[in-house]
């Protein structure tokens, strides 16, 4: 029997390792364009865009695993049902049930592994990446400006921009606001620009050609000031202050299970405080009563986020129960079949989990349930699989036109590449007819 249980343990190696090779190539897609762009652009070295690529990978890989678990079981049931290996170890007395123990303790000790990796390494490398992002900026806070918006990432400066070439820096029709003490002091209009200097830390040093500087005294409100240049140099300033502020600042993301739930205690602490403070008048009842709201949407969203951490990596199992039978009830499918059927099952499941979370967010249902309500769904599902395709008692209609090369595009190209010896044999032999 352990023989059997390790056959069966090694069919699910290679569809697993594709799977989950495939999702997050296929996810990283989106970002790698992102990617690409701070490299063309930006103008940012390709090792410290190949460091965010690794801080970014393990986010992916705890929504990949669970999808190449069932993909691995779904895959693998369905090649031994395929080739008549479980109607052979029925008839030897082996039932479903004894092949699929193994492979849900292997999912259960993959959800523990994966419990720690989302609890520990992922919040870490969100940090990570979190915080290059902002070195990077930091560094190069020449990033921060784009075209036509207005730019209020320099202290005492906002910032408009009609044209921009991101790579040479090049800008046209650049004004700038000067504020101080929460007033217009001065505006700087010039026909172009150009980003003079990268290099310094925190500092971004333009050059600006055939404009105008338009001033106001704050003493002497009644004299304008107005001053034409050829060439003028502005020194913009990025707020070293705030990167520090959110470098030390941690999402719901950014954090372990400890550490949100010593942040949901503070929550409900504030909670207290605030029900147990008078209020004088309306408005101040009024007020307190939304102080009280938002402390408790985002005490949800820690608890959310918290039985989230334990709800993915344990759908490992659910999906478990769900993919085996149904690689034995898709056999006649083909593996296209059963790649269709799970994609299209952890669909379903990303899409529960995702409305979950907002309701979970908005208290509209308890952060628990909201987590963990697709995984129950799903094992209730899968037990009712497996326990009706034991006796053979669940068929789907209609299952082989999931295989994708049944589909009559597909197939005119597949049969198109047929060698033409094939094709005329197969025409001989439908001619003759049957004997």
């Amino acid at each position: 029997m352990k023989i059997l249980h390790r056959y069966v343990l090694a069919e699910h190696v290679g569809p697993f390792v594709f799977a989950v090779f495939t999702a997050t190539l296929v996810l990283l897609l989106a970002r790698i364009f992102k990617m690409m762009e701070l490299i063309i652009s930006k103008g940012v070295d390709v090792l410290t865009v190949g460091e965010l690529f690794s801080y970014f990978l393990p986010s992916l890989l705890a929504m990949t695993v669970p999808m190449a678990v069932m993909v691995a079981s779904l895959m693998a049931f369905g090649r031994l049902s395929s080739d008549n290996e479980i109607t052979a170890l029925k008839g030897a007395g082996v039932s479903l049930y004894r092949l699929i123990w193994p492979v849900l303790v292997a999912g259960l000790m993959a959800a523990v592994g994966m419990y720690f990796f989302i609890d520990r390494v992922v919040p870490a490398s969100n940090l990570r990446f979190k915080d290059l992002m902002l070195s990077i900026g930091m560094k190069r806070p020449d990033l921060e400006l784009r075209e036509r918006v207005f730019i209020q990432d320099f202290p005492g400066y906002e910032l408009y921009i009609e044209k921009m070439d991101d790579r040479s820096g090049e800008m046209r029709n650049v004004t700038i606001f000067q504020m101080e003490g929460g007033r217009l002091k001065s505006t700087i209009v010039a026909e172009r620009g150009l980003v003079a200097s990268r290099n310094v830390r925190g500092l971004v040093v333009l050059e600006l050609y055939d404009g105008e500087m338009h001033e106001v005294s704050a003493d002497t409100p009644d004299t304008y000031r107005r001053l034409r240049f050829d060439k003028q140099l502005v020194n913009l300033e990025f707020d070293s202050a705030l990167v520090r502020t959110a470098h030390a600042a941690k999402g719901d993301r950014e954090m372990t299970t400890a550490e949100m739930r010593a942040a949901v205690k503070k929550l409900g602490e504030g909670i207290a405080m605030a029900r147990a403070e008078p209020a004088a008048t309306f408005v101040e009842e009024k007020y307190k009563l939304q102080q009280i709201d938002t402390l408790r949407r985002r005490q949800n969203e820690y608890l959310v986020e918290i039985y989230k951490k334990t709800a993915i990596p344990f759908a490992c199992a659910a999906l478990i129960l769900v993919g085996a039978p149904l690689g034995v009830i898709v056999r006649r499918g083909g593996k296209g079949a059963g790649f269709s059927f799970s994609i299209g099952f952890f669909l379903v499941y990303y899409i529960m989990l995702l409305a979950g979370e907002a309701f979970g967010d908005r208290g509209m249902m308890p952060p628990f349930l909201a987590m963990w309500l697709p995984n129950i769904l799903l094992t209730g599902l899968g037990a009712w699989l497996l326990a009706r395709s034991v006796h053979g008692m669940v068929t789907v209609p209609g299952l082989r036109y999931l295989d994708v090369r049944r589909w009559p595009v597909i197939r005119h190209v597949l049969e198109k590449r047929r060698p033409r010896w094939a094709r005329e044999e197969e025409a001989r032999a439908e001619a003759k007819g049957p004997r």
